[in-house]
């Protein structure tokens, strides 16, 4: 049975692709993965990631600053980021990846918190989707979602949350990022709550180099392995597989207009 993908976050522009980047597109393809999104960090990589889109038809990209790569010029970043996307660069598919993340004690909070609040207006000005991270902070993520309500909603990036908080982000417009923490037997709980998700809400990603599933600790993630991911997830659904593959596929290509 032949089955198609979509890597919906991949940084394509990190070590092991950078120079090795059509070798590694075959050896997915290989694997039926035909297409990948690769987000940004800063704008260290802006660049990077939308010569990537252009070179290669297969990638699209992401702009944005993850909340953990904000630098002390992220303002001027955020100025320079309205004119990219004012550019109207049709590879350019989405904001992110961007979001929250309170795992560390000495996060600057207040910080995060404006940088995401001006991805969510400039998603909302600019009729794109966002590229979510939020760790340990998905409701604050939710709280400024509700305020801003960009309207083309996005995806939550590597979601680990509970039933009701991926609930309340689908009522937002929100899909479900499902990557390799499925394939671990400790993510009980991640597993039920992706089990009990309306199939039509969820896309599959890798987030490679890094997010390694079961089996393959200690290398490098990449993006072939979004077959492996969609494995794990039809052994946790009800579905058919053919049914799963075409409901993801579809899902991706309807967020970012692909």
């Amino acid at each position: 049975m032949v089955f198609t993908f979509i890597d919906s976050h991949c940084h394509f522009d990190f070590d092991p692709f950078k120079n090795n980047e059509a070798s590694y597109l075959q050896i997915a393809k290989d694997k039926g993965v035909t297409t990948l999104v690769v987000p940004s960090v800063n704008q260290s990589n802006w660049n990077q990631v939308s010569r990537l889109a252009q070179q290669f038809d297969e990638i699209y990209c992401a702009l944005g600053i993850h909340p953990l790569f904000i630098t002390p010029s992220y303002e001027r970043e955020l100025e320079n980021l309205g004119e990219l996307l004012d550019g109207k660069n049709k590879k350019c598919v989405a904001i992110g990846e961007c979001g929250l993340d309170f795992w560390h004690p000495e996060s600057d909070m207040e910080t995060q918190i404006s940088v995401f609040r001006q991805h969510c207006l400039l998603a909302k000005q600019h009729q794109l989707p966002l590229i979510v991270h939020s760790r340990k902070s998905h409701d604050i993520v939710l709280k400024l979602l509700r305020e801003v309500r960009p309207e083309k909603g996005g995806v939550i990036h590597g979601f680990s949350g509970s039933l009701q908080q991926a609930n309340q982000f689908i009522e937002l417009g929100f899909y479900i990022g499902v990557g390799g923490v499925i394939s671990y037997e400790r993510a009980k709980k991640t597993k039920m709550v992706i089990s009990l998700l309306p199939l039509d809400k969820i896309i599959l990603e890798t987030d490679a180099p890094d997010m390694p599933l079961f089996g393959f600790q200690g290398e490098k993630n990449s993006p072939d392995k979004v077959r492996n991911v969609f494995e794990y997830l039809s052994l946790i659904r009800k579905e058919s597989m053919q049914t799963i593959s075409e409901t993801v596929y579809k899902n991706t290509t309807s967020l970012f207009g692909i």
